[in-house]
């Protein structure tokens, strides 16, 4: 949604989407290319959103207009994604980061990451943090080059869900 005096709001654009993919909650960042953005996207199959894709992945889409117009979502064949937000963004060395919860039956007791260098393949997956308990939605923000302070819900054991907030550092130098 666009507005030029936070009153009246119009489209600015959609996402187009396979039929059978449910695509939500978007985290934008510079794509690969000068001008390009790039977001990734939480998914489910379209008809059972709680239910995870039969391959488990992120798709992504990309906008080479300043977000006027996308293209058709597709899968991202390396951003494992099981029905939750994860966290997409670029740093100051132009790296891609991806940070993601590991668990197919949604207990999401772990965070994972993983790092594309420029023109490269993703990374193997990174542990950043595991405990016996659930954690979901990691926000991240990059403090200075490589290191980015986190934020997610987490909770106190498996049984209740979004009790703590958790704080971390990822350093992608070391």
């Amino acid at each position: 949604m666009q507005s030029y005096d936070l009153i009246n709001w119009e489209l600015a654009s959609y996402i187009p989407r396979p039929d059978d993919v449910w695509i939500y909650e978007g985290v934008i960042a510079e794509g690969e290319q000068p001008g390009e953005l790039k977001m990734v996207m939480r998914t489910a199959q379209y008809y059972s959103q709680r239910q995870a894709l039969p391959v488990p992945r992120a798709y992504s889409s990309i906008s080479k207009d300043n977000g006027k117009t996308w293209s058709m979502a597709v899968e991202e064949p390396a951003l494992w994604n099981t029905c939750s937000k994860g966290f997409f963004g670029k740093d100051s060395f132009g790296r891609h980061i991806y940070v993601y919860n590991d668990d197919e039956r949604s207990v999401r007791n772990g965070l994972y990451y993983v790092v594309k260098e420029p023109g490269k393949k993703w990374s193997k997956p990174r542990l950043f943090y595991w405990d016996n308990n659930r954690n979901s939605y990691p926000t991240l923000i990059e403090k200075e080059p490589g290191v980015y302070l986190c934020v997610w819900d987490s909770s106190d054991g498996l049984e209740k869900k979004r009790t703590a907030i958790r704080f971390g550092i990822l350093d992608l130098n070391k």
